[in-house]
């Protein structure tokens, strides 16, 4: 599919408008016209389908309400029998019918598999033809001044380090599960979905029933005595490995070389006008104190005009502030405020950081999503669905991919073409970066890569080994938990006035350890090689 097409290879000036206005329907249209070429090459009928498909659910829906008929015959026939005298009466009347329902059934559930099975041949053609590339290739048809590109490459990455400032978080707290790569008018972007190890704290509950005789007098003045009962609780709080995922989308750009600062996410978008007006006269004095600290510090901060932008997007820990006035010109400046306040994509819902040339966004609206569309998200036996799948899916992942773009190109300066001054790249044996392997090494079996005893998930690290015959070896190494059972007993007083140990149980989780060397290359290369895992043209193996 062609990159350029729609006359649509100039900047986005006003991100939220041109969304609604433009590039929400033009992405539909685009969909819409690849999904159709997709049908008439598969060369699917659709007709025949939409009737085998009718078929098959008139066939689910008798089978539904055959067991249901069978399930109610069934409860009526164990109710009667709890009436003795009943029995024989129930046994001769109600098993007949039982039994021709279950007849029916299995009947019903035959042809309703064969049914299925016939739709899932007439959509096999249709379903064959997706690929990992169809989403991206409908979004550079959209905006083309977007490119996707196959893998992350070790050039591309060496040059955001050498050329934009960033940072590859490389220690065993952080594995990548996936990557999409790529540029914006020449300005390289990576999307990383990581999955992200922290240590924290749980706490486990054990209790104690404990039993004790007491004397005391009754109404009478009589000793007596009777048995008391009491359960005894305890806590205890021990170290828990936790895990999380994080979709993060990194922005290279040669915009305010040196500056650095950060946003958070608000949900201001959420408020309403007379709560927005209460915000920022708060926002007001804030910066007035700021801006008056600054000058008794002899610092460079001084509030703009603009006390909207300043206290939404409130950003005060800039680190200069004549490149933050150069990159938030009065347009950037609009533009952000009318995307923190918009509820037509998501609102306020992203944490902007930049350091130096690279900007990193997450977004709420992002979490939890893969960072691509597979075949497998459209895939079906019905038509219908296929298209709807198809159709829905590639519109919300548009719209996710490009309210992570909108806060970036909100700055007219971040959508500049970088000069072409920049450090040459080296050349390197390694071909893949290593994000790339720990993505390929996340979608292999856990049984390759991590130590036998493990029980919780697992960090990946890849460090590069060598690279023959276009192929790299990597070492992925695994820091994963074995978990045992401790048991501690805490002293609790009793109803009694004892103290008794009541046992608590608590999962120790203890560190293991893990490495193997893999090789990554492409799927033509590895054309005979016992493959393991595949994801962006790249596949892994182990010997």
């Amino acid at each position: 599919m062609s990159k350029r097409g729609g006359g649509m290879n100039a900047v986005i000036f006003n991100p939220l408008e041109e969304f609604e206005g433009k590039y929400k329907n033009t992405h539909a249209e685009h969909t819409n016209q690849f999904f159709e070429r997709l049908v008439e090459q598969s060369r699917v009928d659709i007709e025949q389908n939409r009737a085998t498909v009718r078929q098959y659910n008139a066939y689910r829906e008798q089978l539904s309400k055959l067991t249901k008929k069978r399930n109610w015959l069934r409860f009526f026939r164990v109710l009667m029998c709890i009436t003795i005298l009943l029995i024989p009466l129930v046994i001769w009347k109600m098993t007949p019918k039982i039994r021709a329902l279950k007849v029916q059934i299995e009947e019903a559930d035959q042809r309703a598999d064969a049914l299925l099975a016939e739709a899932q041949g007439q959509m096999r053609p249709l379903n064959m033809l997706f690929t990992d590339r169809d989403a991206l290739d409908i979004i550079e048809t959209t905006i083309p001044l977007i490119s996707f590109d196959k893998c992350f490459s070790v050039k591309q990455e060496a040059d955001m380090k050498i050329n934009y400032d960033f940072r590859e978080d490389n220690d065993t707290e952080e594995s990548t599960i996936d990557v999409l790569a790529g540029s914006y008018n020449e300005n390289p972007f990576l999307f990383e979905n990581k999955l992200i190890h922290t240590m924290g704290l749980e706490t486990y509950h054990g209790q104690k029933t404990i039993h004790w005789t007491e004397t005391y007098r009754d109404s009478s003045g009589k000793l007596q005595t009777r048995t008391r009962t009491q359960t005894l609780h305890a806590t205890v709080t021990k170290p828990k490995p936790f895990y999380n995922t994080q979709v993060v989308l990194n922005y290279c750009s040669q915009g305010g070389p040196d500056l650095s600062f950060s946003r958070d996410a608000s949900h201001l978008e959420q408020k309403s006008e007379k709560e927005i007006e209460r915000i920022v006269k708060r926002g007001e004095k804030k910066l007035q104190k700021k801006t008056e600290q600054a000058i008794s510090r002899n610092g460079d901060f001084m509030s703009m005009s603009n006390s909207d932008f300043e206290v939404l997007f409130d950003a005060l820990d800039r680190t200069n502030e004549v490149q933050f006035r150069t990159l938030f010109t009065p347009l950037a400046q609009t533009n952000m405020v009318d995307l923190i306040l918009s509820k037509a994509g998501y609102g306020d819902d992203f944490n902007f950081i930049k350091s130096k040339r690279t900007n990193r966004i997450l977004s709420n609206h992002s979490q939890g999503r893969a960072i691509k569309l597979l075949p497998g998200h459209y895939a079906s036996y019905s038509f219908d669905i296929i298209k709807e799948n198809f159709i829905g899916k590639n519109a919300e992942f548009f719209k996710a991919i490009y309210f992570d773009f909108a806060p970036l190109w909100a700055i007219p300066m971040y959508q500049e073409r970088p000069v072409h001054s920049l450090k040459p790249i080296p050349d390197y044996a390694q071909l893949y970066s290593l994000k790339e392997c720990e993505a390929l090494a996340n979608a292999v079996d856990y049984k390759y890569v991590v130590h036998p005893d493990t029980k919780t998930q697992a960090i990946l690290k890849s460090t590069f080994v060598g690279s023959k015959d276009s192929v790299d070896e990597t070492c992925i190494t695994a820091y994963s938990y074995d978990i045992e059972k401790r048991v501690d007993f805490v002293a609790v007083l009793g109803g009694d006035g004892y103290y008794h140990d009541v046992p608590v149980e608590w999962d120790d989780y203890l560190p293991l350890e893990a490495s193997n060397h893999f090789y990554i290359t492409t799927n033509e290369i590895a054309d005979r090689k016992p493959v393991i895992a595949r994801r962006n043209g790249l596949c892994i193996f182990n010997s």
